[in-house]
């Protein structure tokens, strides 16, 4: 798009690859925040009239505007199509924790998980716990299977990576995250462990 229409889309350079972070799965505050001294300096230093006599490719068939309006649609569409299917796509694996053992009153030692593959490929889950946007480190699997065949439901007993994992304070969501490298997957889960006693 950029390149078709440079005069009209050259301001908003600096702009146009972070609406990728519109669709990002974690908070977007801290990029906007950083980028946007940016984006003041260039909407200052690089109005629109520097971009007037700019060269854009202009086929034959794209002299007339329907036609450069059906070009733009064409070029959004794979891109927009792509945001749509991840947005609206379900994770792969559903979990639900089974049981917890507690090595203190607040906090867990292990954690027995039971994950269902509902994709059509078998999955090779990595397990951790997360209270906020940062990732943790992976758990480590005690039990269960190292891949987990498409359509079946198994098991996991997993132990956290300093032997214990210290519940956080009243009110902080916990989240069971399991991460696939191929393909390339995320699945999460709430979970709720009452402090034991």
């Amino acid at each position: 798009m950029f390149v078709v229409f440079v005069r009209r889309l050259g301001p908003a350079a600096t702009v146009l690859p972070w609406c990728a972070f519109f669709v990002a799965t974690r908070s977007q505050d801290g990029y906007y925040l950083l980028m946007t001294r940016l984006w003041l300096a260039a909407a200052v230093t690089a109005p629109a009239s520097e971009f007037a006599t700019a060269w854009q490719p202009r086929p034959r068939p794209l002299y007339r505007r329907p036609a450069r309006l059906a070009a733009a649609a064409l070029l959004l569409t794979p891109a927009l199509a792509g945001a749509a299917w991840a947005a609206t796509g379900t994770p792969p694996l559903g979990m639900r924790v089974a049981s917890a053992r507690w090595a203190t009153p607040t906090a867990v030692s292990r954690l027995e998980v039971e994950v269902t593959n509902t994709g059509a490929v078998a999955l090779t889950p990595h397990f951790t716990l997360t209270t906020g946007q940062g990732m943790n480190q992976y758990w480590t699997v005690v039990r269960g299977p190292a891949a987990l065949p498409a359509h079946t439901t198994a098991r996991y007993e997993l132990r956290p990576p300093a032997g214990r994992f210290r519940l956080p304070r009243p009110g902080v969501r916990i989240r069971l995250r399991a991460f696939t490298a191929v393909p390339q997957t995320l699945s999460s889960a709430d979970v709720r462990l009452p402090r034991s006693g």
